[in-house]
C-alpha cells in the first residue's frame, strides 16, 4: 500500500512516501511561518522523488496534534481533503505516538518512548508508549501538564527513567538539564551517554511505513479531528472554546459533490 505520510504539528515538517518494502521518499521541512504555501509543492517534491504520481497513492496519513493550532489545522485539513478527493482511506495518528514510534525504529534497543512538546504557559504536551505490533501502545496518554506533573508520571509508569527513550522539544523541560537535572537522574554517578535527544524526530517515515505495512488502523476522512488537547490563546482570550465536537458516529450518509445530481 503506497502511503503518503504528513506531520506538519510543529515547526519541523516531516513528509514521507512508503509501501511495504520500506521507506520511498523522506524530507523534512523546517519553517519560519506556516505551511499553507509550502505543504502541497513539498508534497509534489516528495512523490518526485520517489518517481510517483498522486493518483498512485493508496492511503494519506497525518499527524493530528498536540503541537500548533495552526500547523495541524493545515495539515489535518490538507491530509482530509486529498484523501477524499482520491477515494483513499486516511490514517489520523497523535503527533506524540509518531513521535513515539520514529523515537523507537532509531534505538531498537529501547521498548519504551516518552515524547515531549513545550505546550508553552508553562506546560509540555506528553505521553509515554510502548512497542505494540509495529506501532506503539499508549501507557499514559497524551496529555497537557507541568513538566513536575509529567515527570511523576512518567517515573510511575516507567519505573526506571533511564528506560525509554526521550524526545523532541520539551525534553529539556521534562528532564532538565544542568544543575537542574532531576534529582532521579543526576543521582546516578559520572555522565554517561544516554538517549536523550531535543531534536524532531522522523515521525512520517514511521508514520508512512507503519501504515503501509499495515499496522494503524484508518478512519472516515469526514470523521477525523485535530487533537489539540487544550483550547487556543486566542480563544481563552475571547473566552470561547472552539474545540470540534464528537463528529458524526456514521459519516457514510455525507454525500459527494463532485458530481451533478439529476
Amino acid at each position: 500500500m503506497l502511503t503518503l505520510a504528513l506531520d506538519t504539528a510543529t515547526r519541523w515538517g516531516r513528509f514521507a512516501l512508503a509501501d511495504a518494502t520500506g521507506v520511498l521518499a523522506y524530507r523534512p521541512l523546517n519553517v519560519g511561518g506556516t505551511y499553507a504555501d509550502a505543504l502541497l509543492p513539498v508534497i509534489g517534491d516528495v512523490l518526485a522523488d520517489a518517481g510517483r504520481s498522486r493518483s498512485e497513492v493508496s492511503a494519506v496519513a497525518v499527524t493530528v496534534g498536540p503541537g500548533s493550532f495552526t500547523g495541524v489545522r493545515i495539515g489535518v485539513a490538507t491530509a482530509k481533503a486529498l484523501a477524499w478527493a482520491l477515494g483513499r482511506p486516511l490514517y489520523p495518528v497523535s503527533t506524540l505516538a509518531a513521535m513515539a514510534a520514529a523515537l523507537l525504529a532509531e534505538h531498537p534497543d529501547a521498548d519504551l518512548a516518552v515524547p515531549a512538546l513545550d505546550a508553552r504557559r508553562g506546560e509540555i504536551f506528553a505521553a509515554v508508549y510502548r512497542r505494540q505490533a509495529g506501532w506503539v501502545e499508549a501507557l499514559a496518554a497524551p496529555e497537557a501538564a507541568t513538566p513536575d506533573a509529567w515527570w511523576a508520571r512518567t517515573h510511575e509508569v516507567v519505573g526506571d527513567p533511564d528506560a525509554p527513550v526521550y524526545g523532541g522539544e520539551g525534553v529539556a523541560l521534562l528532564l532538565g538539564q544542568g544543575e537542574g537535572l532531576r534529582p532521579e537522574l543526576a543521582a546516578r554517578g559520572a555522565p554517561v551517554l544516554r538517549r536523550w535527544s531535543s531534536a524532531h524526530p522522523a515521525t512520517a517515515r514511521a508514520l508512512a511505513l507503519a501504515v503501509a505495512s499495515g499496522h494503524v488502523p484508518a478512519l472516515d476522512p469526514f470523521a477525523a479531528l485535530p487533537e489539540y488537547l487544550r483550547t487556543s490563546d486566542a480563544e481563552l482570550n475571547r473566552h470561547l472554546d472552539c474545540t470540534p465536537r464528537i463528529p458524526d458516529a456514521d459519516p457514510s450518509g455525507h454525500q459527494s459533490r463532485r458530481e451533478p445530481s439529476c
